[in-house]
């Protein structure tokens, strides 16, 4: 049992559904609940919710600079000049990358690509890569992901003669007066934008150029845009979605090269390609090869034409994130036994703080994300080296992580991040001292019990209710994820029958549901230690559609399950 709280949204009065009610009628008024708690309030808005389309997409020329950064990109491409793509190493990095190369190059440009790796100059702009780039021929740089508070490098780069444009979704901190352009939604305020990545907004220059150019963008485009999306968990609302909704259509039947044989691999028993599989299977396997170290096979990947090459690529790819996966486990298990040892000494501490000099930088974040999941409080792991220690950070929902640290942040090398992602780097004399104020916050934010991390539902149903007009509808309502989530339901009085525990140690629980009339095989991945006693139980879940071996299974997917009486 995950010790969480249950939050179910009250249900809104009977005018308020009434009026959503007809965008999906087949739904009924469940349907219009889970309408109404994704914040759509009338029909017409509700369905072009659940009918995306690229028509509806945001003119790209409302983004600050775009005439500007489109006139550069033109005039470039009219002069044959060289255009470098200067992208970052993650996977929003990775695909804006790949989708600005694709289309520079199906406009006529010459356009190369430079990656910056984890272990070397890291996230950013760096003098040495700008100086090697003009000394290749290149005058004009676009970033990707990166750039918008990158000051020196932006001036520097105009010293040798190079133009910056930059494409960023983080925060400014103060513009780099002078870059040619900077396409941040941040320096926006009409919202034409609102949360798109790196790859969102190299999207929205690449749709920028082909309306220019009058011409449609190709769909591995859109696709790629898709991943990035998704991979940095952009609220699924607006652009988003649309981008989103497009791209999964695009990559489920994509015929690129690279794209095809990556899906090939990642996602080999078909069924539906949706940001579940993304999230799980794609990109953790795009992810891997920047995380070693070295992000350029997967750049590779996403640019390749030829299949030959990109199905060894992939396969390259594919063993990276094998050799990622056993690092990850050889962390997480150095992490929990750190924190055994401080379980025994007394209760966890507000904020998990794990370090070692053994733990490869690449696998920082999703060591703290899985920590912070597992604990349900912040996280921090820390590599430390010869001279300073690199830390990524996860937060949960009542702790702004970007917060805290930008509280002392002149302690740091280098910072960065959101409110539930965040990482710096330090000098190891400043090390603890940083580390003692973070925890000093956390400890201030933790209150009980409204602090305890809950699992909020969008109503309470009975088994009756999940029939085939549910199941279609909840199915409409995707792409799932940030500000869009998977509809979650409770279902009281449930007789748990064919209990088994599966997977290393017990870990995981399967079982079927059954009240009175209805019977449904339900699956809960990390509750098998669940306590159920001796009686009926309570659960909390959302619905899952999975294909194995050609065969599909509707399911309840558990988030939590306890005993009735409780």
């Amino acid at each position: 049992m995950t010790g969480r709280r249950w939050i179910i949204t009250p249900e809104p009065g009977p005018e308020a559904l009434s009026r959503l009610i007809g965008a999906a009628p087949a739904a009924g008024q469940l349907g219009a609940r889970l309408l109404y708690n994704r914040g759509l309030r009338d029909a017409e808005e509700a369905r072009a919710f659940l009918n995306p389309d690229v028509s509806q997409l945001a003119d790209p020329f409302a983004l600050p600079d775009m005439e500007r950064a489109v006139d550069r990109v033109f005039s470039a491409i009219g002069n044959r000049e060289k255009i470098a793509v200067y992208g970052d190493f993650d996977v929003d990095g990775l695909t804006a990358t790949a989708l600005l190369l694709h289309a520079l190059r199906d406009l006529g440009g010459m356009a190369v690509a430079h990656i910056p790796g984890r272990d070397g100059s890291g996230h950013g702009l760096d003098n040495d890569a700008l100086s090697r780039l003009a000394a290749d021929g290149v005058s004009l740089v676009l970033t990707v992901d990166t750039g918008s508070n990158d000051t020196d490098e932006i001036a520097f780069a105009a010293s040798i003669g190079v133009d910056v444009i930059v494409t960023d979704h983080h925060i400014v901190e103060t513009p780099p007066q002078r870059a040619w352009a900077i396409v941040n939604p941040h320096l926006s305020d009409n919202g034409a934008a609102t949360g798109l990545t790196g790859a969102g907004v190299a999207f929205k220059l690449a749709h920028a150029l082909y309306l220019r150019a009058g011409r449609n963008w190709p769909s591995h485009v859109i696709a790629l845009a898709a991943l990035g999306t998704v991979a940095d968990v952009g609220p699924l609302k607006g652009d988003n979605r649309i981008i989103v909704s497009e791209g999964l259509r695009q990559l489920a039947k994509t015929s690129h090269a690279g794209l095809s044989a990556l899906l090939a691999l990642a996602h080999p028993n078909g069924g539906d390609l949706d940001t579940e599989a993304l999230s799980f299977n794609v990109i953790p396997r795009l992810n891997a090869p920047g995380r070693l170290g070295e992000a350029g096979p997967s750049l590779n990947l996403l640019t390749a034409d030829d299949p030959a090459e990109a199905s060894m690529l992939a396969r390259q790819v594919d063993e990276m994130n094998t050799e990622r996966r056993r690092l990850s486990q050889e962390a997480w298990d150095t992490a929990t036994a750190e924190l055994a040892g401080a379980r025994r000494d007394g209760a966890l501490p507000a904020a998990l703080i794990v370090r070692s000099t053994q733990f490869r930088t690449g696998i920082l974040g999703p060591l703290a994300g899985r920590l912070c999941g597992e604990y349900g409080r912040p996280a921090i792991a820390i590599a430390i080296g010869e001279t300073h220690a690199r830390a990524s950070i996860r937060s949960t929902e009542a702790f702004d992580a970007h917060a805290a640290i930008s509280s002392f942040s002149e302690r740091f090398e280098q910072w960065g991040g959101h409110a539930r992602a965040a990482g710096f780097t330090v000098r190891i004399e400043h090390l603890d001292e940083v580390l003692d104020a973070f925890l000093e916050q956390a400890a201030q934010a933790e209150t009980a019990p409204e602090n305890v991390p809950a699992i909020r539902a969008d109503a309470e149903i009975g088994l009756s209710d999940l029939g085939r007009s549910t199941w279609d509808f909840v199915k409409i309502l995707g792409p799932f994820g940030e500000e869009n989530p998977a509809p979650v339901f409770v279902t009281r009085n449930l007789a748990p029958l064919r209990v088994r525990t599966m997977g290393a140690g017990g870990r995981h629980l399967r079982m079927t549901l059954e009240d009175d009339r209805e019977a449904w095989d339900a699956i809960g991945f990390g509750l098998g230690g669940a306590p159920l006693g001796g009686g009926s139980v309570d659960a909390i879940y959302s619905l899952r559609t999975s294909v194995w071996r050609g065969r599909t299974r509707q399911e309840m997917h558990l988030l939590d399950v306890r005993p009735s009486s409780d």
